[in-house]
């Protein structure tokens, strides 16, 4: 079949756009690219920069083709990523300068022998801003060369010292005076502090320093007046990394005092750092600007520390705090102080009381993403929350003249001061499960909030968040609770409040499973959605919920949890009606 010039001609002016070459080259491989530069010399033109942009080359440096190859397109490499041990002498053994233009460099780890060719690597490309560095177990002194070609980077931005077994406090001091003009994340992933050179910072530290008693002569005594002693520079360092270290509480604190600038703080997978009680209120006289913390997989720091840390930091934004000891009094802290969260993560972590996730939705109205997968939110104890254990549901706010299941929309900011009302409404990333226990429920309990009010509540309450793009919810219903038989007559009570809603079974046996007899026709709001996860729910999606999921989420790009044994007609139903959807068949959680 032959091709009209003329298409072909549109079809290369549209391609020599950058910015779609680009967006495309998201979703292939580079043997796709490759195809597609060899098409004509304008598409050429326009893939081969994205080719060339990164180059992960491993141990390809004796390869002569590869090498060949980089002496001719060198210079379209802006990213260059070289394994731990890693010779690449023979890239700059040649006759010609290549890669020139790099702006992010992972470098092999250096040693005497190698460290003129890192040098001469750093040189030759001046507009570095993301560098990775790290030195062999030699003494420090011997690397200044090194150290004074990594000073030369004006335009550098993130500094990597992972893993570094001989840094030292006047090696850091000089790289950070040297580039504090541009010098803003710095990384020291993966070292073992306790028993390294750096210690516990001490020679680094400036501008508060512990008072004369030490924590250990004081116990459980609160350490309050840091007094000043000898100034030193501070840097403008707004990103530290200490993920995966092992440390002391004062290495964190003694690096915080030189860094007054500091809005990123990660600590994930720590070890053996113990934090008294008072460490929260020390890094905040430090660092007052924090407004990202991760401290997920963190061993050793309870739920007490926790809440005094995000009481600490009033201004937080985001906070990762998955498989630790974060609790109710974390929670109830962070609600309470933290009006500005937008990211919260607490995967994996202790039991949380569902009335304080309720009062999260009600009153951080900034949340853009919450990942609570395996943290239990009990329905009864949310709805408890929002009528104060007497009121019924469609109940209305005399002051705001607005009924709970929010049929009047109001702006932002009324919706502040409504109660039970989920002003999150600009939430994208909601990851949670809804379990419905009426174990511990009073009889009068159970009557005001059987299990189809409490799912009603959730679906009504979901449909208002309608910038989701990714959801992942799932529900448990107590066994005893199914076998019992019980709700006939509140069902029918349940109905004489809905009369002007649509119809659907609201049996007590059927809890969250996005069913169209559930309630999933409330959903309808959720435009945006783009994915959708059932990996760990009992869902009960067939033919009718599938069209109707498709013809009602139009942005729906992705279905996770869609076996194909248990689900046979629904997945050859999307592969023939909606090829766009993507089925992940593995169960991957959330």
């Amino acid at each position: 079949m032959s091709t009209n010039s003329s298409d072909l001609t549109s079809c290369s002016k549209v391609f020599a756009l950058p910015e779609i070459c680009e967006r495309i080259s998201y979703s292939i491989d580079n043997k796709t690219i490759t195809s597609c530069l060899r098409v004509n010399r304008e598409w050429n033109a326009s893939w081969l920069p994205i080719l060339w942009h990164t180059i992960d080359a491993g141990h390809q440096w004796h390869n002569p083709a590869f090498v060949n190859a980089l002496g001719e397109h060198g210079d379209l490499v802006r990213i260059l990523k070289c394994t731990r041990y890693d010779d690449i002498s023979p890239l700059l053994r040649t006759d010609k300068t290549i890669c020139r233009n790099l702006v992010t460099i992972v470098l092999p780890k250096t040693t005497l022998v190698n460290q003129s060719d890192h040098i001469q690597l750093l040189r030759q490309n001046p507009h570095i801003r993301d560098l990775s560095l790290g030195l062999h177990d030699d003494n420090a002194s011997l690397y200044t060369e090194l150290v004074n070609a990594v000073g030369e980077l004006r335009n550098l931005r993130r500094l990597a010292l992972d893993e570094n077994k001989i840094l030292d406090v006047n090696t850091l001091e000089t790289i950070l005076s040297k580039c504090n003009g541009s010098l803003r994340e710095l990384s020291l992933k993966g070292t073992y502090f306790i028993k390294h050179p750096f210690g516990s910072g001490n020679g680094f530290a400036s501008g508060f320093l512990a008072c004369s008693k030490s924590e250990s002569q004081l116990g459980t005594e609160l350490i309050t007046n840091d007094v000043e002693i000898d100034s030193k520079e501070t840097f403008g360092i707004m990103s530290l990394c200490l993920e995966g270290v092992v440390c002391t509480q004062d290495l964190i604190l003694n690096l915080a005092s030189r860094f007054p600038l500091l809005s990123h703080l990660s600590l994930k997978g720590s070890m053996e750092v113990y934090f008294s009680k008072n460490f929260p209120e020390r890094l905040a006289k430090r660092c007052p600007k924090i407004k990202n913390i991760d401290i997920s997989s963190t061993e050793d720091i309870d739920d007490d520390t926790i809440a005094s840390l995000v009481g600490s930091f009033p201004g937080l934004q985001t906070f990762r705090a998955s498989e630790t000891r974060f609790g109710n009094e974390s929670f109830s802290t962070l609600v309470e102080h933290c009006r500005d969260l937008t990211v919260l993560e607490i995967n994996s972590t202790c039991q949380i009381q569902g009335q304080v996730i309720q009062q999260l939705f009600e009153k951080c109205w900034a949340l853009r993403s919450l990942d609570a997968w395996d943290v239990s939110a009990n329905v009864v104890e949310m709805m408890m929350e929002v009528y104060g254990g007497g009121k019924t549901v469609g109940a209305t706010d005399a002051k705001n003249r607005v009924t709970v299941d929010g049929s009047i929309t109001q702006t932002e900011s009324s919706l502040k001061n409504i109660r039970g009302q989920w002003v999150c409404r600009g939430i994208e990333r909601l990851v949670l499960r809804f379990d419905y226990d009426p174990s511990e429920l009073s009889e009068e309990s159970e009557q005001l909030y059987p299990a189809s009010r409490a799912r009603r509540f959730i679906y009504e309450q979901l449909s208002k968040l309608t910038k989701l793009k990714y959801l992942a919810i799932g529900g448990t219903l107590s066994t005893t609770w199914q076998m019992c038989g019980r709700g006939d007559e509140t069902d029918e009570k349940d109905n004489s409040t809905l009369d002007d809603q649509p119809t659907f079974d609201i049996s007590d046996d059927i809890w969250i499973d996005f069913s169209l007899r559930s309630g999933l026709f409330l959903l309808s709001p959720l435009k945006e959605l783009r994915t959708l996860c059932l990996s760990a729910m009992d869902h009960a999606i067939g033919l009718p919920e599938i069209i109707w999921i498709s013809e009602n989420w139009p942005n729906l790009k992705s279905i996770e949890g869609l076996y194909e044994d248990d689900d046979e007609d629904v997945v050859n139903w999307l592969r023939e009606n909606r090829p766009d959807i993507e089925i992940r068949n593995e169960d991957d959680g959330y």
